[in-house]
């Protein structure tokens, strides 16, 4: 598969796996709010016409935000490596914990990601199936898959595994010819072919929108018998981003949360989603309550864009606000030296 393929496979991939969790029929849970999980997937708010591309990480991210995550893990896949240059970790002290997860990160990639290259490459035969037909497949209401007999269909047999709507692998187990569809929906029964469809006729004008009668006529129609196998790319990549979900919000506030003796960073504790709720708290609460807000050099970040509250506690982000760089401490005498205890 071409690198442009592997791409549109891996954002279909993508957007597979956060709209099944929203809908509650992904087998793993990510840890991610909905809520967060939906924003991924909005196209731009402002601009829905707007030309961006997924592979760009200057200036705003381009919308759907979801295709920047593909391309982020398509790079650490491809790279066998924890992607560094869109999760910016050079903030994190070597040694911490964070450094030991990342190490985990980085073989679950290698074992994840490799699987998943190695699905979409074994995968011989590619199709598309539109609701609610679809979703019957995954979860195995559905087991017969009909086709016009033409083209590279007529390649399908025994054991070829076929990704349908790029996200779901099924296993060929048989396939058996007929000279049209009301044959095959007689001989192996609407249940299995097309459940919820009452009557063959029905039956008929659903294939009828593909396929003309001529076309039908002339070359027979395939039942193709599929199953579902153990490994599906879209639970390897689930379980990936179960996994790396710490934010690098988060991640900046683990510096700042002993800090304070007055704990004004609050607590971070309990699982990865509760820390990164926190960490957007914390970060709207600086927003809302801001009275100092300022553009200035700060090496070696260069121009920064800065808020304060009235304590002196803040936040900070590049010039154009579209990369976090971390949380701020009130201003104090050897500050540095002191590690910004207070």
């Amino acid at each position: 598969m071409s690198p442009v393929n592997l791409r549109d496979f891996m954002e279909e991939l993508v957007r597979f796996t956060l709209e099944s969790y929203i809908d509650e029929t992904l087998e793993i849970d990510l840890g991610l709010s909905k809520a967060f999980c939906s924003n991924l997937l909005k196209d731009d708010p402002s601009d829905p016409y707007l030309a961006t591309s997924a592979d760009s990480f200057q200036g705003v991210p381009p919308y759907p935000l979801y295709k920047g995550l593909a391309s982020s893990l398509l790079e650490s896949i491809d790279s066998k490596a924890f992607c560094r240059s869109h999760c910016n970790l050079t903030l994190i002290p070597e040694g911490s914990s964070f450094k030991q997860k990342e190490n985990e990160w980085q073989k679950l990639i290698m074992d994840k990601g490799s699987k998943i290259v190695n699905i979409m490459e074994t995968s011989v035969h590619e199709l598309h199936v539109q609701e609610p037909f679809f979703s019957q497949l995954k979860d195995g209401q559905k087991t017969i898959e009909g086709r016009c007999a033409v083209g590279d269909y007529n390649r399908i047999g025994s054991g070829s595994l076929i990704l349908f709507n790029r996200c779901v692998v099924l296993e060929v187990q048989d396939v058996r010819r007929y000279a049209s569809f009301s044959d095959m929906l007689g001989a192996e029964t609407l249940a299995n072919v097309l459940p919820g469809v009452e009557t063959i006729e029905e039956g008929v004008q659903i294939y009828r929108k593909f396929y003309t009668e001529e076309k039908e006529r002339s070359n027979g129609v395939l039942a193709i018998f599929v199953s579902k196998v153990d490994l599906q790319p879209y639970i390897c990549l689930a379980t990936l981003l179960s996994v790396v979900t710490l934010t690098h919000g988060a991640r900046a506030l683990a510096k700042h949360a002993n800090r304070s003796s007055s704990k004004y960073w609050g607590t971070l504790e309990g699982s990865d989603s509760d820390k990164n709720k926190l960490a957007m708290d914390v970060v709207s609460h600086l927003i809302a309550r801001c009275d100092w807000l300022n553009v200035h050099v700060v090496p070696p970040h260069g121009v920064v864009f800065e808020i304060r509250v009235a304590d002196g506690y803040g936040a900070r982000w590049s010039k154009d606000g579209s990369k976090f760089i971390g949380f701020l401490e009130p201003y104090m005498k050897d500050g540095h030296s002191k590690g910004w205890s207070h």
